[in-house]
């Protein structure tokens, strides 16, 4: 998890600025060590209860509020009041601590009439008696930035490495967090702010953690956003913390946009339909098969109808799985179109080999629709983790992932990937900040494929072949 940052290298403190002239500038101050600081936050927050309670309080719960409401259209106060009413203890206190952090960085609150920093007031010659290390991690704090990063190495227990989600040629950083990083997981997002301390650099103390899909839909959100930025820095910086902060507290109060899944080749909106032969001569069957030119594969495997496109990638038409016991075979495609024009194909090539049984369509929004209803409700809770269907041996199982995952990722090295700015992999590892996040990719295939597996009381199936694939050492 250590990464070398070059001093002409963007700080990976995310501050805008070049390492030499950030968290690598020899005149700065001295970084506080990973306790010096302990007790800054408390004090502050302490000191400001006792000279502007009021003012304090106020601005706190106007914030709570105005990041509540925002996450309503039409300004629906009553909506946003009934949600709030909603969530648990954990989660509240997670929005008064992250609030309450924000307020000390960024926030305002009014003396005497006018609108003053609370950072300001902290630091100033009125202010609450400080160490030198409390002082430092205060004055830090109001300088770093609230970012998104994608979680691409966790060591539980130590540390986790970060990637800033929006920014491609910043350096991964490898953040101390012992506590955090026992539930933070590979392929993860987190709003949060990266301090820098003596020997490395640890989270400030408030974090935002996204699921997928609000992560992505923040990603998207923030984008856009910088598309057409402020012409001044620090309202962009303090726009993306705000915006970081309505979507995390949005994902808790309304249900996440699902995102819209489209083919690759074909443009056509996914649909996953999967249609069921009985098989009457497999014998004959595989020897269609392996008669095709543009069919490739074998009955342990799977075979895959492949197509060279227009990008010079390659990619299935369609995928022919043998189940087990070779009494039936099914047909897998990505969208309607390819299982419209599939059908007739391999019915015509199939012949008497094969006798038609049945449709199935499953539409990916549904799927994660469906997935997200069954955590709210429990569904997957402790002792109700999805199984083994009855009657299936969990060795036939793995066998049969396997396959499925090796035609799945045959040609992932080079397919460009949404969450590598359309970059492939092959291309990514090319730079520093790139590596890490295809390494990241992996990792969070393994601990997916990790959790299921445990679930379903089977054996992993290995993607060492991808790190293979590309010539990479974990």
């Amino acid at each position: 998890m250590n990464h070398k940052i070059g001093r002409n290298d963007p700080c990976p403190c995310g501050s805008g600025k070049k390492y030499k002239q950030c968290c690598g500038k020899p005149e700065a101050p001295t970084m506080p060590s990973a306790e010096s600081h302990d007790g800054a936050v408390e004090r502050a927050v302490a000191w400001l209860a006792l000279h502007h309670r009021k003012a304090f309080v106020t601005a706190l719960e106007e914030g709570i509020d105005a990041a509540a409401f925002c996450c309503f259209d039409d300004d629906d106060e009553a909506a946003a009041v009934e949600a709030m009413r909603g969530i648990d203890d954990a989660l509240w206190q997670q929005v008064q601590l992250n609030l309450t952090e924000w307020l000390l960085a960024e926030g305002d609150i009014k003396v005497k009439g006018e609108q003053q920093r609370v950072a300001e007031l902290l630091l100033g010659a009125s202010g609450p008696l400080l160490s030198v290390g409390q002082r430092a991690w205060l004055e830090q704090l109001a300088q770093r930035p609230l970012r998104l990063y994608d979680v691409t190495d966790v060591v539980p227990g130590a540390g986790i490495t970060l990637c800033d989600a929006l920014d491609p040629l910043q350096a991964p950083i490898a953040v101390t967090e012992r506590e955090g990083s026992r539930s933070m997981r590979p392929g993860m997002q987190i709003g949060a702010r990266v301090m820098a301390v003596a020997g490395g650099h640890q989270l400030s103390g408030a974090v935002y953690p996204f699921s997928m899909l609000s992560g992505r839909a923040m990603q998207d959100q923030l984008r856009v956003f910088l598309e057409q930025p402020s012409k001044h820095e620090e309202d962009n910086v303090l726009m993306i913390g705000l915006l970081i902060i309505k979507g995390w507290l949005a994902q808790y109060l309304r249900p996440a946009p699902l995102p819209s899944f489209v083919h690759s080749h074909t443009g056509e909106p996914l649909l996953f339909t999967t249609d069921h032969y009985a098989v009457q001569d497999g014998s004959a069957l595989d020897a269609v098969l392996a008669a095709q030119p543009d069919v490739h594969g074998d009955r342990v495997a799977g075979w895959d109808r492949l197509i060279e496109c227009d990008d010079g990638q390659t990619r299935s038409l369609a995928t022919v799985v043998a189940e087990p016991g070779g009494r039936r075979v099914s047909l897998q495609y990505k969208t309607a179109g390819l299982a419209e024009q599939g059908r007739p194909w391999f019915e015509a090539l199939a012949g008497d080999t094969v006798k038609f049984l049945l449709r199935e369509v499953s539409d990916p929004k549904g799927l994660l629709s469906g997935a997200g209803a069954s955590k709210k409700s429990g569904a997957h809770g402790a002792g109700n983790a999805p199984g083994l269907p009855a009657g299936l041996d969990p060795e036939a199982l793995a066998d049969a992932i396997a396959g499925v995952i090796k035609r799945s990722y045959a040609h992932w090295a080079d397919d460009p990937i949404p969450a590598l700015n359309g970059q492939t992999p092959r291309q990514a590892i090319a730079s520093e900040a790139g590596l890490e996040r295809v390494k990241g990719l992996l990792r969070s295939y393994e601990d997916g494929e990790a959790q299921q597996a445990g679930q379903q009381g089977r054996r992993e199936i290995s993607y060492q072949f991808l790190w293979d694939d590309l010539g990479l050492v974990r």
